[in-house]
């Protein structure tokens, strides 16, 4: 098996409501940063992997609005309705067995587009759950309650966290400024699904993002540093009502994999970027990912999902981060000597599926 590498990354500026511009229009301004920071054009690629989500995007077969603008008119392409580190580890594949030497993954999602409760709704069993009229809070606030009964809910630490990643948006400036808020008007915000409030889930945005992976061979034709990824895993656990919503197995597993595919042993990641959608998984995930707060191990310098990422999108960006700050290039946020990165997305009802890239210097 050979190994790939990430030589260019691009994303828009995320933003609550982008009516500007349409599905196509948005993944391109990704694409075009992603070739420009490669050095390449879209020419170039030789086959492309996309995620997005069809109920966001109002259609089936999301991916046939952007065909031309990932380069794959009559090249090889494919798409995920997942999050986008899925769409990269499938990408990764076609790079590492050796069918591809270039290669495109783009993610894109317009959630001002879609209702995300009559979304949310859709992933419930159709014949008895979906009548009950639930959605993603609910089962957030189900599990909020598992922990609490078991004794391992800090919802003040949990909001201490999203406090820190709404920071991070009003200096990146790929996010749009958040409201700047305390820990107390977190635990103090309007009620979301008992005992998490609205500012306990990330914020809606839309947006997009790409990268562009390549071989090893190839690699040294391009002037950035390459950041390999020399990991990958995933897992998909049970469906909601068949687990135990507080459990975090399925994404350690996932993480393990990834380390153990890069040969990692027990070294520590300098940095581990997690995908969180409500914020008291923002810890669990991280600690199952390598993390502890004595640790040094650096957490979420992007900001995580609640400073505003779009969902699908959410995981590459997590991915993009890890690759500016190994080059050295994450401008305000980067940090000190990051030779190793942990960055995860999620998906499916109760984070049922989880996604982990191990990206490292060369």
């Amino acid at each position: 098996m050979g190994r790939a590498a990430i030589v260019g990354v691009g994303q828009t500026v995320h933003s609550p409501h982008r009516p500007d511009a349409d599905y196509s229009e948005l993944v391109w301004e990704a694409v075009k940063a992603a070739l420009e920071d490669a050095g390449i054009g879209l020419l170039d690629i030789e086959n492309s992997v996309t995620a997005a989500m069809d109920f966001y995007d109002g259609r089936t077969i999301a991916n046939m609005s952007t065909a031309e603008v990932v380069g794959s008119y009559l090249k090889s392409e494919a798409r995920l309705c997942s999050d986008a580190i899925g769409a990269l580890i499938y990408g990764w594949t076609r790079i590492v067995d050796g069918s591809f030497r270039i290669g495109l993954i783009a993610a894109h999602c317009k959630e001002s587009g879609g209702i995300p409760h009559g979304i949310e709704n859709a992933a419930f069993d159709p014949f008895n759950q979906r009548r009950l009229d639930a959605d993603a809070d609910v089962v957030a606030g189900m599990t909020a309650r598992s922990l609490a009964e078991a004794g391992r809910l800090d919802l003040d630490r949990a909001a201490a966290l999203v406090a820190a990643g709404r920071r991070v948006s009003e200096t990146h400036p790929e996010l749009t400024p958040l409201e700047s808020v305390t820990p107390a008007d977190i635990r103090g915000a309007d009620r979301l699904a008992d005992p998490l409030t609205v500012l306990d889930r990330a914020p809606g945005a839309d947006g997009a993002a790409a990268l562009v992976i390549v071989s090893e061979d190839a690699a040294p034709d391009f002037d950035n540093e390459p950041v390999w990824v020399s990991g990958v895993g995933s897992t998909t656990a049970a469906y909601w009502t068949h687990r135990d919503l507080a459990s975090f197995d399925a994404i350690a597993a996932a993480g393990n994999r990834a380390r153990e595919m890069a040969g990692w042993g027990t070294a520590a990641p300098d940095l581990v970027e997690t995908s969180a959608q409500f914020s008291f998984q923002i810890a669990p995930y991280a600690t199952a990912l390598g993390w502890s707060e004595d640790s040094g191990v650096e957490l979420n310098s992007s900001g995580g999902w609640h400073a505003g990422n779009p969902y699908v999108v959410t995981g590459l960006s997590r991915v993009i981060e890890g690759v500016r700050q190994i080059r050295g290039d994450a401008g305000a946020r980067q940090l000190s000597e990051v030779d190793r990165v942990v960055a995860h997305g999620t998906s499916g009802m109760a984070a049922q599926a989880h996604f982990v890239a191990a990206l490292e210097r060369g």
